[in-house]
């Protein structure tokens, strides 16, 4: 089965199991691919988020039970993120019917962001933002770890995601080095991109949601993610229309990130070269998703277009790390 295809529902059966276990009604679908994300909702003010993910092989309980656990960790620690609300008549937040697995969340507190309008890169406070939040997230996944062992060690490796699609890429040795070391990898969220969360000005940090990729990494490779989409927009120009992005610029971007980062949480100060050679592997991935997507999808698909840019782009920049950013010497 291919990473892009769709696993069909019985969206009848997800709307009665919605109201048999949180009395909430199931609205607008989301987004529909392997896992399917549904907008639900109570009254005419409480909005949900229903995740339904088709586990047809049985291997996705327990990155879902690691998932509802943090989470709820989390928010009990004050970061702001999109807890799981248990059943009222299972009393537990994972509802398994089939080989279905349901879980609904709470819905983000704050403003959702224009991707286009590149305000998510360009104000400073919603960057320095996201790096407190990165910061706190780490030094309460590095506990979470310490005080319930068992359960982080659920989390899936980072080289076994997407089925694999991550595997075998080249890790450097100094980063081979530290992937026993709690300080450097352990629990991360994976998929900080602007698309996955809110700003809310109240607490001057987003509130994230979409854990779907929790695994074990790098934090540092956490930190790559939105750094590499600022590099994407560089490289390749807008996703929509490939136009130069003349706001995007990734040195300013890391050095607002890491500001908030190196502020918050345990305060540790990242290594700036580990960090570019995250972004290498965030950069290998994304070639690695895009010809993956050109060898499977229909001609027609929306994302056709956009990797064969990104192909192209990355085919013709393999010296490419002085396009990057200057990560040594950003502080």
């Amino acid at each position: 089965m291919s990473i892009f295809d769709t696993i069909p529902i019985d969206v009848e059966q997800v709307r009665q199991i919605c109201h048999d276990h949180w009395d909430v009604e199931l609205a607008d679908c989301l987004r529909a691919s392997r896992n399917h994300t549904f907008l639900a909702r109570k009254g005419t003010n409480e909005r949900f988020v229903l995740r339904v993910i088709p586990d047809l092989k049985n291997q996705r309980f327990k990155a879902t039970e690691l998932e509802v656990a943090l989470l709820q960790y989390l928010h009990k620690n004050e970061l702001p993120v999109c807890r799981a609300i248990p059943s009222f008549r299972t009393h537990s937040a994972i509802i398994q019917s089939g080989s279905l697995i349901l879980c609904l969340f709470t819905f983000a507190k704050g403003e959702p962001l224009v991707f286009t309008d590149w305000t998510w890169m360009t104000r400073r406070e919603i960057v320095v933002g996201l790096g407190h939040w990165f910061a706190r997230l780490h030094m309460l996944t590095r506990r979470f770890a310490r005080e319930q062992p068992a359960l982080a060690a659920q989390a899936r490796h980072w080289s076994t995601l997407h089925d694999g699609l991550l595997a075998e890429i080249p890790v450097d040795e100094h980063d081979a080095a530290t992937m026993s070391d709690p300080a450097f990898f352990g629990i991360i969220h994976g998929d900080g991109n602007p698309s996955n969360y809110y700003w809310d000005t109240d607490v001057g940090m987003p509130c994230m949601f979409d854990w779907d990729e929790i695994q074990q990494s790098w934090f540092v490779y956490d930190l790559a993610g939105p750094i590499w989409t600022v590099v994407m927009l560089e490289l390749g120009g807008s996703p929509i229309d490939h136009s130069k992005v003349e706001q995007a610029d990734s040195e300013l971007y890391t050095a607002w990130l890491l500001e908030g980062y190196e502020s918050d949480g345990d305060r540790l100060k990242v290594d700036r070269s580990a960090l570019q050679r995250m972004v290498k592997i965030r950069r290998e991935a994304c070639r690695r998703f895009c010809r993956r997507a050109l060898a499977e999808l229909a001609p027609d698909h929306h994302l056709i277009q956009f990797c064969k840019v990104m192909i192209n782009v990355l085919d013709r920049q393999e010296q490419y790390s002085y396009l990057l950013f200057k990560t040594q010497n950003t502080h």
